[in-house]
């Protein structure tokens, strides 16, 4: 072979490895792009997708549970707000617990329990103070500071300072209470007890629609420091600036020394904001 046809040679081998490189690379950079693409994007719809699934749960937890339902009552209710009702008595029976219990103490003699479709207090006030004082005894409902409560009442005396009425905002000792009443002169009243001091908050008044000898209905409606007064649906008074922290509900009578009387409660509704 002369020096010419190697010479061709060379340059001939030398073009087809020129080609066979640039064949080499265009699938290496392809393959290469593709790949960063994929590992690209695969990462991000990874993340993404459970960040979506994660803020959808935190949602849901993060929603305000709805306000329960609260019993059904077939009574009128004592308020038109959205609080649920949480007690609805009509004394047919007496499968929510009533205190039922007959005391000879000190200060008062009484019987309590649930007949014949009521909550009856056979109740007389005894002597221990010359007759210059009053006896007062409380008997449990419930516990909210935020409610609305109405409970209809019998008071069967021929005393005129005779009472009865609703504690509220009471510390578990009945050591300091608000206490609106309705006495059998036909008279109403808002107090105070605290320190071991009444205080009257709205002085004792008359109050035509008292139904002397007949049952009464008292609406209280407590939210905040603000309480609104009914009786027998009508709108009576309102106080603003209550600012008790108990909780318990009390039912509760008073009887001057030597006096008695027959209270027989009846439907009583709660229904509790707080």
């Amino acid at each position: 072979m002369n020096r010419q046809s190697l010479t061709i040679l060379v340059l001939f081998a030398l073009l087809l490895s020129a080609c066979s490189s640039a064949a080499a690379v265009t699938p290496a950079g392809s393959a290469g792009a593709a790949t960063q693409d994929v590992t690209a994007e695969t990462p991000d719809a990874t993340t993404k997708e459970p960040a979506a699934t994660a803020s959808a749960a935190t949602a849901e937890s993060d929603e305000t549970p709805s306000a329960p339902a609260g019993l059904a009552c077939s009574l009128a209710l004592p308020s038109e707000k959205d609080w649920p009702v949480t007690l609805c008595e009509t004394f047919a029976d007496n499968q929510n617990d009533w205190l039922v219990e007959s005391q000879d103490n000190s200060y008062a003699a009484y019987s309590i329990d649930v007949q014949d479709g009521a909550y009856v207090l056979d109740y007389s006030a005894n002597a221990f103070a010359q007759f210059k004082q009053t006896a007062l005894s409380w008997f449990p409902v419930s516990q909210a500071q935020d409610f609305a409560l109405s409970v209809t009442t019998l008071m069967d005396s021929e005393f005129q300072n005779n009472s009865w009425g609703v504690a509220f905002r009471a510390d578990e000792d009945m050591d300091s209470f608000f206490l609106f009443s309705i006495y059998n002169d036909g008279t109403y009243a808002f107090e105070i007890y605290e320190n071991n001091n009444w205080i009257p908050l709205i002085s004792q008044r008359i109050y035509d629609g008292i139904l002397r000898g007949e049952p009464n209905k008292l609406t209280i409606v407590a939210e905040g420091g603000d309480f609104t007064f009914y009786i027998n649906d009508i709108l009576v008074n309102t106080f603003s600036g209550g600012l008790l922290e108990g909780s318990d509900i009390q039912l509760l009578v008073s009887a001057k020394e030597g006096a008695s009387a027959t209270y027989t409660f009846d439907d009583i509704v709660l229904q509790a904001g707080s």
